[in-house]
This record gives C-alpha cells, sequence and structure tokens, in this order.
C-alpha cells in the first residue's frame, strides 16, 4: 500500500521530505503520496486530521498500513528500517540504512539528537515572539553552539556521520542543521559541520530541497 505523507513547507515536514527524496532516488515508483496540509488555513487543526492523522494537530505525518506515525525523528528511523536497509537501485545493493546492531544504534542516536539538542531551543530566534521568550536567545545560542561543537568534533576525519558511508541519519540531521543555518548560525565555527553541510547538499536527490 502507497503510504501517505502529510506535508507542509517550513516545518520539519522538510525532514521527511528529504528522507523520501533519497529513498525515492533510482527508484521507479515513488514510496509515498504527498498530501499538502495547510497549517495556515488551519487543516491541522480540523476535527478528522486529529483522529485520523496525528492528535497533536502537527506534520509530518505518515500513514502506511493504516498505522499512522508522527514525530519527524520516529519516522525517519521507520522509514530507514523498513525501506532502507535492503535497499536496491537497478538490482544493486544501495542501502541507505544499517543492519540491526551496533552501526544501527549509531544512526539511531544521530537521528534523536538534532530533535533534543537543536529543535527545542530555536523559539527565541523566530519573528514575533514574545519578549519572555526573546530573552532566552542568548542562553539558546549559547545551547545551540555547543551542539553543533558535539557534532564538529564527531566529524573529525569522518566523511558522514557514521564514517564513509552515507546514511539517513546524515539526511535527518543535514535537514536540521540547514534550519538552523537559516536563523543566522555561523557554520564557519565548526568547519567540519560546513564542509559536511556543502558535501550532503550537493547530494543531485537533495538539490532543491535545502
Amino acid at each position: 500500500m502507497t503510504i501517505k505523507f502529510y506535508f507542509s513547507p517550513m516545518s520539519t515536514a522538510e525532514i521527511t521530505n528529504a528522507i523520501f527524496a533519497e529513498l525515492n532516488h533510482g527508484q521507479a515508483e515513488p514510496l509515498a503520496e504527498v498530501i499538502p496540509v495547510k497549517i495556515a488555513d488551519g487543516e491541522a487543526k480540523t476535527e478528522q486530521f486529529l483522529a485520523d492523522v496525528n492528535p497533536n494537530g502537527l506534520v509530518p505525518a505518515i500513514v502506511h498500513d493504516g498505522v499512522t506515525i508522527w514525530e519527524s525523528a520516529a519516522i525517519s528511523i521507520y522509514l530507514g528500517e523498513t525501506f532502507g536497509v535492503d535497499r536496491k537501485v537497478d538490482g544493486v545493493d544501495a542501502p541507505l540504512f544499517p543492519a540491526a546492531g551496533p552501526r544501527r544504534g549509531e544512526a539511531l542516536k544521530w537521528i534523536v539528537w538534532p530533535n533534543t539538542h537543536l529543535a527545542p531551543y530555536t523559539l527565541p530566534f523566530h519573528d514575533g515572539q514574545p519578549a519572555e521568550v526573546k530573552a532566552m536567545e542568548s542562553r539558546y545560542r549559547e545551547t545551540i553552539t555547543k551542539a553543533l561543537g558535539v557534532l564538529n568534533t564527531a566529524l573529525e576525519g569522518r566523511e558522514y556521520l557514521l564514517g564513509s558511508e552515507y546514511t539517513l541519519a546524515d539526511t535527518h540531521v543535514w535537514g536540521f542543521v540547514g534550519y538552523i543555518e537559516m536563523l543566522k548560525f555561523d557554520l564557519s565555527l565548526t568547519p567540519n559541520v560546513k564542509a559536511w553541510m556543502a558535501k550532503i547538499t550537493s547530494r543531485p536527490q537533495l538539490k532543491g530541497l535545502s
């Protein structure tokens, strides 16, 4: 059964969109039917959406074989485990996710990492926030900068997060770091992250998504 992917631009659904772009590359048919959701028009808050898709009233969300999955990290993990491990292109093995084992654990930690160490601290950098939220900007900037330093250290001597092979963990983290960059964080302070971002952004399957 085709996956239904509930998408809205300028949201963490962009991360899921990038995951699908990687998985779809070289395949005859896309994995998912994209269903646009107009957040500004309240389409994620309708009674039907809350009941059938995501009771939190947010995207991304996917529905696969009647099962609804939400939260960008959970979706990336699910798609990686389900479609990325045994992936083939023209009959040749082209995995995008590790098989079960320690390397799988490493991929999982990186997929969860930006959702806990980057995303929660971005709110003060959005326009129109109340004064009490804006007051946290300096502290949260320090927190995000520290997190980017952790990523920079992890990438030292590595092409990708897991070593020499690209995985969907790279896709997931790339999406979040790209958003952080849009918030005017200077990646030149973390040269390993900056080089890694440029390498991933140049991938043909991700061009136009950054």
